[in-house]
C-alpha cells in the first residue's frame, strides 16, 4: 500500500499496580522503537496513545523531530488476506490452493454440518483443509429452503476469528456475499460474476467489490452459456475485464478469471477437446487481460470416473494447466498427487486423454478407464523391499511417518544419529527439493515431507552426543523476511547446539531489524541466514546492505538455502558486504564455518 504509515502505540502493555494501570515503556524506549519504525518500515507519522506522557513525546521529538518523512519503496504483490495473514497469488513453483470442502454444493459433510448447526464441526473442517495445504477457503452456504444470509453470518463470525487463511465467498445471492464481506477482515474474494443474464450481476458485484476492496472471480459465461472454445473463453474474459475496469473502476489485479473446466470423461465427440480448450484458454486470458490472474475448479474434468482414475486425471490436468500459467486452483489438496508418484503409463494415457490423441484402434478414454477398472485410491508401496537406508530417504520423499520411529530405532543399531540425518534423511529432502523445483511435487506434499523430517530429527536429537563445557560461540539464526521454510535452519540449530555452540533461533520470516537486535544483545559471533525461495536471495542481499549501512559489517554472516549457489555468495555477495560472508551448502559445512570463525586463529 503506497499510503503513509502511522504508528501511535501505548507505552507498553498495561499492568495493574496498586489497583491502577501502569505502563512500563520508558520515554527513551518509545523513542528508540519509533526510530526503528521510521528507519526500517518507512513510518511517516509517529506519536503515542495510552500511558504516554509529555516526556515520552519530547523524547520522540528530540530523536525524530525535523526529519523528512521517509520515502517507502513499495513492491506490489497480487494478494488476498485475512485478519491474520496475507497470501500472494503468485506461488513459486506452485499454485495458490483454494480449499473446496466448506461448500454445500460439493461437500456432503459440510452440508450436513450446516443443517445440524454444527458450527464447531465446520470450523474443524476448515482447519483440516488448512493443515492439508489450503491457502484460501472457498465458502458456500447456499441451500434450498434455508436463510443464506443468516447461515453465512453464523459461519463467518467463526471463520473470521478462528480460521487464519483468507476466504473466498461463494454464492449466487448478492446479500449473502455482502453479509460475509461485512464480517471479514483483510481482503476476501467474491465467487463469482458472469454475463449469463447480461449486465445484471456485474452491476451488483463489481460495485460491491470496490466498496469492500475484494477480489472477484469472473466466470467465462455469457448470454449464450458457458464458453467451450478457447476463443470464446478469451472473448468473454476480455468483455468482463473491460467492463470491470472501464465502467466500475475495478483494479485489474483484483480479477481472477475462471475459464471453466468441463468433463472429458463422457465419450461424446463434442466434449473430447474440453481439457485442451481450457488449457489454451488459460494461456489466452493471461495474455489478453494484463494484471489479472487465473483460477480453475479442477475436479469437473474427470466427472463420472472412479475415484482412483479421477485422482490421477485431476493431478495430471492440474499440472498441464499450471504449465499454461494457472495461478490458483480450487481443489481438495489431499486428492491431488505429485507427478512423481503417478505411474508412467497412467500419466501417458492421461495426457493422451487430455490432448485427445485418438488413433486407429486406440481410444485414450477407454484405455484410461481400463487402467483403473479395479483400482482404488489406496496405493501399495514397494518400500518394504528397499534397504533400510533407502527406505528412510523414501519415507521423507513420501511424507509418511507411520511406523517411522521403529525404523529409526533399527537405523540407530547400525549408525550414529548424525550419520542417519546427514547420509539418509537429507538425501530424501534433497530429492524433495528436486521434485519441487521441477514442478513434479506441489507445496502440500513438500510440507508433508518437511513435517516427517522434523519428526525424524526430533526423535534422533536425544541420541546425539553434546559437546561438553562452556559454549564455543554464539550464532543468531533466522529464516529471512517473507520465507516460511525452516527445515534446513532447524537442522543447523541442532548440529551446532550438539557441538558446543549457543544458537539463538529466531524462527521464520524475520526482518533484519530483529536479527540485528538479537545479534547485538547476544554478542553473536556470527549471523546465519536461511531461505528456500528465490526471492529470499534478494532479501539476503538487502539484509547485507543494511548491515553495511549500520556499520555492523563486523558480524560474519553465513548464508544457506536451496535457492542459493556458492558462486552467487562468494562472488556477488562478497563484493557487496564489507565484512565476511560465506556459503554453507548444508548444516555440517555450517558447523565447519563456525569452528573456523570461533577458533582463536579466526
Amino acid at each position: 500500500c503506497p499510503l503513509p504509515l502511522s504508528v501511535m502505540p501505548n507505552a507498553g502493555l498495561p499492568q495493574m499496580v496498586g489497583g491502577q494501570a501502569w505502563f512500563p515503556l520508558q520515554p527513551e524506549q518509545l523513542a528508540a522503537w519509533h526510530t526503528r519504525f521510521v528507519d526500517e518500515y518507512g513510518v511517516a507519522l509517529v506519536g503515542g496513545c495510552c500511558g504516554t506522557t509529555p516526556e515520552h513525546l519530547a523524547q520522540v521529538a528530540a530523536q525524530l523531530g525535523g526529519r523528512a518523512a521517509p520515502r517507502r519503496e513499495v513492491t506490489f504483490q497480487q494478494s488476498l488476506s485475512s485478519s491474520y495473514q496475507r497470501v500472494t497469488l503468485e506461488q513459486e513453483n506452485s499454485f495458490l490452493i483454494v480449499g473446496e470442502r466448506s461448500n454445500t454444493t460439493g461437500s456432503k459433510k459440510f452440508r450436513e454440518q450446516l443443517q445440524a448447526g454444527d458450527h464447531e464441526g465446520m470450523v474443524q473442517l476448515a482447519r483440516e483443509q488448512v493443515r492439508g495445504g489450503a491457502q484460501v477457503l472457498d465458502v458456500c452456504v447456499d441451500y434450498v429452503g434455508r436463510d443464506g444470509v443468516a447461515d453465512m453470518r453464523e459461519v463467518m463470525r467463526r471463520y473470521a476469528t478462528q480460521v487464519t487463511v483468507p476466504i473466498m465467498v461463494d454464492s449466487t445471492e448478492a446479500p449473502v456475499i455482502e453479509a460475509a464481506l461485512k464480517l471479514l477482515g483483510g481482503k476476501a474474494a467474491i465467487n463469482s460474476v458472469n454475463l449469463e443474464n447480461g449486465l445484471e450481476r456485474p452491476r451488483t458485484i463489481f460495485p460491491m467489490a470496490r466498496r469492500y476492496n475484494s477480489a472477484v472471480v469472473a466466470l467465462t459465461i455469457d448470454e449464450e452459456g458457458m464458453a467451450r472454445s478457447a476463443e470464446r473463453k478469451e472473448a468473454i474474459a476480455r468483455r468482463l475485464y473491460d467492463l470491470a475496469i472501464d465502467e466500475y473502476g475495478v483494479d485489474p489485479t483484483n480479477l481472477l478469471f475462471d475459464v471453466l473446466t468441463l468433463p472429458i470423461s463422457t465419450g461424446a465427440d463434442d466434449e473430447r477437446r474440453n481439457a485442451m480448450e481450457t488449457i489454451e484458454g488459460i494461456r489466452r486470458v493471461k495474455a489478453s487481460c494484463p494484471g489479472a490472474a487465473t483460477l480453475l475448479g479442477v475436479s469437473n474434468v474427470s466427472f463420472g470416473l472412479n475415484p482412483a482414475a479421477r485422482q490421477v486425471l485431476n493431478s495430471v490436468f492440474l499440472h498441464e494447466c499450471q504449465e499454461a500459467g494457472l495461478d490458483a486452483a480450487i481443489v481438495h489438496a489431499g486428492r491431488i498427487m505429485p507427478l512423481y508418484k503417478i505411474d508412467e503409463e497412467h500419466r501417458r494415457v492421461a495426457l493422451d486423454l487430455i490432448y485427445d490423441r485418438r488413433a486407429e484402434g486406440y481410444d485414450p478414454l477407454r484405455a484410461f478407464m481400463d487402467l483403473f477398472q479395479n483400482a482404488t485410491t489406496s496405493r501399495t508401496t514397494d518400500r518394504e523391499a528397499l534397504p533400510l537406508e533407502e527406505e528412510l530417504a523414501r519415507r521423507i520423499v513420501d511424507g509418511d511417518r507411520v511406523e517411522l520411529e521403529p525404523l529409526l530405532d533399527q537405523a540407530l543399531e547400525r549408525y550414529e544419529a548424525l550419520t542417519i540425518i546427514n547420509e539418509f534423511l537429507l538425501k530424501g529432502m534433497e530429492k524433495v527439493g528436486e521434485l519441487f523445483g521441477s514442478g513434479e511435487m506441489q507445496l502440500p506434499f513438500v510440507l508433508q515431507s518437511a513435517e516427517v523430517m522434523k519428526a525424524a530429527v526430533g526423535y534422533l536429537e536425544p541420541h546425539m552426543t553434546k559437546a561438553g563445557g562452556s559454549h564455543k560461540g554464539t550464532m543468531v539464526l533466522a529464516t529471512v523476511k517473507g520465507d516460511v521454510h525452516d527445515i534446513g535452519k532447524n537442522l543447523v540449530d541442532i548440529i551446532l547446539s550438539n557441538n558446543g555452540y549457543k544458537v539463538v533461533n529466531l524462527g521464520i520470516k524475520q526482518p533484519i531489524g530483529n536479527i540485528i537486535e538479537a545479534a547485538t544483545t547476544q554478542h553473536a559471533d556470527a549471523i546465519g541466514l536461511s531461505g528456500l525461495l528465490v526471492k529470499s536471495t534478494l532479501v539476503m542481499r538487502e539484509d547485507l546492505d543494511e548491515l553495511n549501512r549500520r556499520g555492523l559489517h563486523y558480524f560474519p554472516v553465513v548464508l544457506g538455502g536451496a535457492a542459493l549457489t556458492r558462486r552467487y555468495v562468494e562472488e556477488d555477495l562478497r563484493a557487496l558486504y564489507r565484512g565476511e560472508v560465506t556459503y554453507a551448502e548444508d548444516a555440517f559445512e555450517g558447523l565447519n564455518l563456525m569452528n573456523r570463525i570461533c577458533s582463536p586463529e579466526g
